[in-house]
């Protein structure tokens, strides 16, 4: 690729990774300005986002989402982000939110579960979904990170069958889409295990596919615990998602520890891109090159993209960009470091797709 100098003719010879230095070090060459313009440019090419081919699925595959059963193809022309949070005290402040995200290329959010889901949480979902154009798909899990994030009583007293059934029952009453997310501390628990075996059970009867969450606070050790337990219950690893994988910092490895998870056959969640995350400050150049690295590596149809936004103040109605962060922030970055529109596109398209498609288990 080429990198030209603001206000001058002179065009510079410029890598991928010399690309990828100058984004993360410097505006001295009119960087941000270069970003907001390429940003501007591409939002009528965020807008018409289609697969990048016709992927196969196996027979009988849906995606489940809050409108109802629908086939993979249902999603081809947008954006689906795996691992989002949509929820907010004003339900139309969020379906404007929603359906703006709608507008600038997002055709799909699955909303992540912390803890069981209410009825009125359920039937606000549902009214979400009524109203705006953007498929929502609902899932469901328990939550625990020590020091963040603690599970109720009542589930670290349940025996791990009763916990199996509780979940196969919410996930057939309340459709869900998916079973997540699912977490484990920095030294993974007792209880957290049990949690895990009994999601990874639920997995095996539903069908669902599995999205978890590691420590914000760099742990490449917790993906290993976490992978090991689900395989344990005959789960095939390419039906999860193994969540937070941007979160890792430059001491543990990212590109190692990302090829070590990827040849057991998960996704990897680089889950946290497109805005700051309080608990986890990692550049987005660093992000960007997680993603470089991947692709370079072969692990292209591995990777999976989404935001975890969760924050009200980045709604785009306090001058943030809401659920569309990933698509306004993140994606020009890439493009700008030289990922092809067709790569991008199928990270955007087609690998959550396959993610999300699944075959419903007799429960």
């Amino acid at each position: 690729m080429q990198f030209r100098l603001p206000s001058s003719p002179i065009t510079i010879p410029c890598s991928r990774r010399r690309a990828l230095s100058l984004l993360g070090t410097a505006a001295g060459f009119g960087l941000v300005r270069t970003l907001q313009g390429e940003a501007r440019a591409s939002t009528e090419a965020q807008r018409r986002f289609t697969s990048v081919n016709h992927p196969a699925f196996p027979d009988g595959s849906i995606i489940r989402t809050r409108r109802g059963d629908v086939l993979p193809e249902a999603l081809a022309n947008g954006a689906t982000l795996f691992h989002e949070h949509v929820r907010g005290s004003e339900l139309n402040l969020l379906i404007e939110e929603v359906q703006a995200a709608g507008h600038d290329g997002v055709t799909c959010l699955v909303d992540a579960a912390t803890g069981r889901r209410s009825p009125a949480a359920v039937k606000a979902l549902d009214t979400l979904s009524a109203q705006t154009d953007v498929h929502l798909v609902m899932s469901g899990g328990y939550f625990e990170d020590v020091g963040f994030a603690l599970y109720p009583v009542r589930v670290s007293e349940m025996s791990e069958d009763e916990l199996v059934e509780e979940l196969v029952q919410d996930a057939v009453t309340q459709r869900w889409g998916a079973l997540g997310e699912i977490a484990s501390s920095l030294e993974m628990r007792p209880d957290e295990r049990k949690v895990f075996r009994a999601v990874s059970r639920t997995h095996v009867r539903t069908g669902l596919p599995i999205f978890t969450h590691t420590p914000h606070e760099s742990c490449p050790s917790c993906a290993t615990d976490q992978m090991d337990v689900i395989e344990s219950q005959g789960v095939d690893l390419s039906r999860v998602a193994i969540g937070h994988m941007a979160t890792l910092t430059a001491e543990h490895d990212p590109l190692g520890t990302h090829t070590a998870i990827a040849r057991r056959g998960p996704f990897i969640g680089l889950d946290t891109v497109g805005h700051e995350m309080g608990r986890s400050q990692i550049p987005e150049a660093d992000k960007v090159r997680m993603v470089m690295d991947l692709l370079d590596a072969g692990f292209e149809d591995q990777i999976l993209l989404s935001s975890d936004m969760a924050n009200p103040r980045q709604f785009k109605a306090n001058w943030g960009h809401g659920y569309s962060t990933v698509l306004m922030q993140f994606v020009p970055k890439l493009k700008y470091a030289g990922v092809p529109e067709r790569t991008i596109r199928k990270i955007l398209i087609d690998n959550p797709r396959h993610f999300l498609a699944f075959v419903p288990g007799t429960a």
